[in-house]
């Protein structure tokens, strides 16, 4: 739970929605890791935990991921920056909805409208606005996350990705002459 992860702007969207719609909870999976030297936002934890209260449920580490992702209405990662996030793949595979950040990596792995719906980074209202867009059209959300999972399936397949990477790699050295 750092800064750059959007953690900051997750939980003000929180607070936004929690005003607006009270059937709306959230949970948070993760901790900070001792080594990260990267923002901190344990004030902004008190304070949303201290509007929020029992609204917001912090897991800490867990190895139990699949299970807390379907139980899940929508998984959300409001980033600064990534690679290729893992988090939203396992997501997908679990036929959850997605809200992400509009960023490199995110905007591949999410379809807008589709598979779940891309916000502009450190935008706490606009992810205010998404979450409570899911959470009064449930059937749409249930459909993105079904989208979601064929998108995963058909393209983050681990077996897969790994059988194009061995046939790229070995195209070269099959067209060498000897």
């Amino acid at each position: 739970m750092v800064e750059e992860k959007g953690v900051g702007e997750f939980l003000q969207a929180a607070v936004e929605v929690a005003g607006r719609n009270s059937g709306v909870y959230f949970l948070m999976v993760g901790e900070r890791l001792s080594s990260d030297h990267a923002g901190n936002v344990a004030d902004d934890l008190v304070q949303a935990s201290a509007v929020l209260a029992d609204r917001l449920i912090l897991t800490g580490a867990r190895s139990d991921v699949p299970e807390l992702l379907a139980a899940m209405d929508v998984f959300c990662l409001p980033s600064w920056r990534e690679g290729m996030p893992r988090t939203i793949i396992e997501a997908m595979m679990m036929g959850t909805p997605v809200v992400a950040t509009n960023i490199r990596g995110s905007r591949e792995e999410v379809v807008p409208g589709e598979t779940g719906y891309l916000v502009p980074t450190r935008d706490p209202q606009a992810l205010a606005e998404v979450f409570l867009r899911c959470a009064g059209d449930v059937d749409s959300a249930k459909k993105m996350g079904a989208a979601g999972r064929l998108r995963a399936l058909r393209l983050y397949d681990e077996r897969r990705v790994v059988a194009l990477q061995i046939e790229c790699i070995g195209k070269p050295l099959s067209s060498t002459p000897p």
